[in-house]
């Protein structure tokens, strides 16, 4: 009968050297830690080191005596050998295309390897596969079995075996005593190394551990009404507990079954209760009284994802988006250069009106020192990035650790991770040295004494940096969130565990689908028998209880799928079964605090400057809400502008505006445009499209130009169309185009450029057409009320011509039907004719005017009332949001509501 050892047992144990195998890395580093605090309370400034270890690092420590003696020669394989092993097989075998990518079946290969090398199975595969994947693994299996005879390696999973042979034959030391505490089971493969050890004397001991003896041990369940809820019961029950026990703070564990799934909401949930000081963003976490075991991919850091994708970066183009990142990234460059950086990456590189999505290393070199006057400073860490690549270029293959070296040394140039190592967090620093560990596995693959390209080595390198998990450097936080296999061999003062529901204990276990079913059957593999699983996860919840002062069960009475039970096993305990409330009673009330209210009548100081930036926007701004006009005017607040690939609707409207300009410049009037022959047309137009597209565009290589030959079959096809609807008007000649000039309005005076003025009628005459080209949706109504949307045609109106006013219209050059004419005319034939497009001109301008210095004298005196003129729908696209007084939750319910409707 296995004896019972408490924590005092244990350090009792180590004190007189004596070695403790734990169930895993972490019971193992667990009990060192509270070793080497015992010892520190003791008083004793050195000591030996615990010997307590796990089962690998105890077959691993056994194994390195063989090499060192010479005992063996095998190269025990680590993970990343042992995957490329399983990869290069599975890749020569053309069977294996419609089952996975070589990766994922490298890496189910290598857990049905482990799995029958644990059971003893491995001779079995053949004899026993009867469905084709079983097949087809056996032959893998074969080959990695003869690959490792014949090359002289050794599988991990065949680690236990190996070393019971050399135990057998005297070729190991066999210690006179080992020590397991808190195993469960243990595998056949492990069961026959210690019957070897005792066969060659060695005295075995099993001890089960047990808690600390306290008067009244809480045992206890409780059911809250949502997983939520639940989460935040128990964090207010380990508040409590952590309270009381002040003098001497204990060890909680949180137990949760699908922990990685849950990090973050667990994470927001501790923060808010057991720590709502460490709310803030900025706050350094690393004093928090919790800590997550749950990594996250190496690759998903910030600083390692910057670190490949640089490594990309050297050998092929990537995205603008990825670009930009690595630009402004925190960890690469100088960073006094950030901010010039940020300018160079929003006003160049964003900016760039040709549609290529992607950028190469030379053509940003190129980009940044073409348009920036400071890059040379900027760019001295990419240039040395560049030598480097163009350099490794020339290289066809090299060995895996040349390549990581090559990497190693462009991270260098670029100031990877730029901070002093002395002045990195804990957190950063842990992970450079977690980055340089997977750099120097994935030298390890020189083990096969092959010579690879640079891609090759790449794809390497993210497959490790991916599939290596990542957590913070343990703070031995009183509060442990671990998953339940973690909890294997551990000793707490209170254990939580959340979510015990029938869905998630017993856990459920799955068969290996690479294995034979009557195999794993016959050798009760996990995932074979119900039953099993059931007394697992029985010996396992009696074992908690025994080595814990407190454990709380928990579960919620549903989720979003629908109601939930508890696991059934807890019946099986005397648990007490507690409310909510008896569990953690409510806090008491927080007393109402009358809020004080503040008038906000205070004026706004007067303007500057009677010169107002921006035009006719901002009486725009003004008609649509008075609180826009300011922030955007006045406080000049904007958001970031947003840019997408190619060309934009802004730019596509600008270019008809240059081609036009052009064209009528050189046809000056409906009268010539008839009479010029289509050829000449045809060819006047062509030069005007070119001149406003090379006006911006400078195109370099294939793609650029096939993006401007399309941009220039589109634009000449629309203004095509656009001529002969000019044909459709009356006489008239065009005597100014895009003229630019200011404007007084009441108090302010406003930067105009006019886009079109026509002279009708008789060459003698002085009748004007007023002209607005739009290549949006745009409709006359807008001119109309005391809040016009578009007011800046009827600012033209108001500018002192040399003629009257016989017409204002926008020229609606858009594709389709939208193609038109629409606007006013003060008699038939300057416009074609429409429905009800006869105005009375000069009294609609005389009301323009009147609306229009209202709204200019309501700027100048600042009026910035929240006042949306349609709300919501003029809040819907308003970059002042954030600064403005609505409550944006109305907003998006009366969005909401209106979708209801539409439905």
């Amino acid at each position: 009968m296995p004896s019972a050892l408490t924590l005092a047992n244990l350090l009792d144990r180590l004190a007189r050297g004596e070695r403790l195998l734990l169930p895993s890395a972490r019971a193992a580093r667990e009990l060192r830690a509270a070793f080497d605090a015992h010892q520190r309370m003791l008083g004793l400034a050195v000591w030996e080191p615990a010997p307590a270890l796990s089962w690998q690092q105890w077959t691993g420590s056994l194994w390195s005596e063989l090499i060192v003696t010479g005992a063996d020669t095998r190269l025990l394989l680590n993970p990343a050998q042992e995957h490329s092993l399983w990869r290069e097989i599975i890749a020569e075998d053309n069977t294996h295309s419609t089952l996975g990518s070589p990766d994922s079946l490298a890496d189910l290969a290598r857990s049905a390897w482990a799995l029958a090398a644990a059971y003893h199975a491995t001779s079995r595969l053949r004899g026993t596969a009867l469905n084709y994947d079983c097949r087809i693994f056996s032959e893998w299996a074969d080959a990695f079995n003869k690959r490792c005879a014949k090359e002289g390696y050794l599988s991990p999973a065949l680690l236990d075996d190996a070393l019971r042979q050399h135990i057998a034959t005297e070729t190991v030391a066999t210690p006179e005593k080992l020590q397991l505490a808190g195993f469960g089971d243990l595998t056949p493969a492990q069961q026959s190394l210690l019957a070897a050890l005792r066969e060659r004397g060695c005295a075995v001991e099993f001890h089960n551990l047990a808690a600390e003896p306290t008067a009244a041990p809480l045992r206890a369940s409780v059911i809250a009404e949502t997983p939520r809820a639940e989460i935040e019961l128990a964090a207010r029950w380990i508040r409590n507990y952590l309270e009381e026990h002040r003098d001497a703070p204990p060890r909680v564990a949180i137990l949760v079954p699908h922990l990685a799934e849950e990090r973050a909401e667990l994470d927001s949930v501790l923060r808010e209760i057991l720590a709502p000081e460490l709310q803030s963003i900025a706050t350094d976490l690393s004093s928090a009284p919790w800590e997550i075991s749950a990594g996250a991919p190496l690759a998903s850091l910030a600083m390692i994802s910057a670190a490949l994708e640089l490594a990309q970066w050297t050998r092929r183009p990537l995205s603008i988006e990825r670009v930009g990142s690595l630009l402004l990234s925190p960890f690469l460059g100088h960073a006094t250069e950030r901010d010039a950086l940020a300018r160079f990456d929003a006003n160049t590189l964003r900016r760039r009106k040709l549609l290529r999505p992607e950028i190469d290393i030379a053509e940003l070199l190129r980009l940044l020192l073409s348009r920036d006057p400071d890059a040379p400073q900027l760019a001295a860490w990419l240039r040395e990035v560049h030598a480097l690549a163009q350099r490794a270029a020339s290289i066809r293959t090299a060995t895996y650790a040349e390549w990581m070296e090559h990497i190693r040394a462009l991270l260098v140039a670029a100031q990877w991770p730029i901070t002093k190592p002395e002045k990195l967090t804990a957190a950063r620093f842990e992970a450079t040295r977690a980055w340089d560990a997977v750099l120097d596995l994935v030298s390890t693959l020189d083990f096969a004494g092959r010579r690879v390209p640079f891609e090759a080595a790449l794809d390497a390198l993210e497959l490790q940096a991916q599939s290596t998990l990542f957590a913070p450097p343990a703070t031995h936080a009183p509060v442990q969130v671990i998953s339940v296999a973690e909890a294997e061999g551990c000793l707490f003062d209170a254990v939580v565990f959340l979510h015990v529901t029938d869905a998630n204990w017993p856990a459920p276990e799955r068969a290996n689908p690479l294995l034979p079913w009557p195999l794993q059957s016959s050798l009760a593999m996990p995932g074979t028998d119900a039953a099993r699983t059931t007394d697992r996860a029985r010996t396992f919840t009696a074992a908690l209880l025994a080595r814990t002062g407190a454990a709380l069960f928990t579960s919620a009475a549903e989720d979003n799928d629908g109601k939930l039970r508890p696991s059934p096993l807890l019946a099986e305990f005397a648990l007490t079964q507690l409310s909510a409330e008896q569990l953690c009673p409510s806090p008491a009330q927080v007393p109402h605090i009358e809020p004080e209210l503040i008038a906000d009548n205070a004026p706004l100081p007067p303007l500057m400057n009677s010169e107002v930036r921006g035009g006719a926007a901002v009486l725009q701004a003004q008609a649509a809400c008075g609180f826009r006009a300011f922030a955007e005017f006045r406080l000049h607040s904007s958001s970031p502008e947003t840019r997408d690939l190619g060309l934009d609707a802004r730019d596509s409207g600008n270019h008809v505006h240059l081609a036009l300009e052009a064209f009528w410049k050189q046809v000056k009037s409906q009268k010539q445009l008839r009479n010029t022959t289509p050829e000449r047309i045809e060819s006047i137009l062509r030069n005007c499209i070119d001149t406003a597209l090379e006006r911006h565009f400078t195109p370099r290589g294939p793609w650029d130009t096939a993006y401007l030959d399309l941009q220039r079959r589109r634009l000449h096809k629309l203004l095509q169309q656009w001529l002969e609807l000019e044909l459709e008007r009356g006489p008239f000649e065009v005597i100014d185009a895009e003229r630019k000039t200011k404007m007084p309005v009441g108090p302010l005076v406003l930067d105009l450029r006019l886009d079109r003025m026509d002279r009708v009628g008789d060459e003698a005459g002085a009748d004007i057409v007023l002209v607005d080209y739009k290549t949006g949706s745009a409709s006359p109504k807008k001119w109309e009320g005391l809040r016009p949307d578009e007011p800046q045609l009827p600012l033209y109106a108001l500018y002192p011509s040399r003629g009257t006013v016989k017409a204002v219209t926008f020229a609606n050059v858009r594709a389709g039907k939208d193609m038109k004419w629409s606007g006013y005319q003060a008699e038939d034939g300057i416009l074609p004719k429409a429905r009800d497009n006869r105005r009375d001109l000069n009294l609609l301008i005389e009301e323009w005017r009147a609306t229009l210095t209202q709204l200019a004298q309501d700027f100048a005196d600042g009026k910035a009332f929240v006042a949306p003129k349609d709300y919501p729908k003029t809040c819907e696209h308003c970059d002042q949001r954030l600064l403005c007084r609505l409550d944006p939750a109305t907003l998006h319910q009366q969005e909401g509501e209106e979708e209801e409707s539409d439905g």
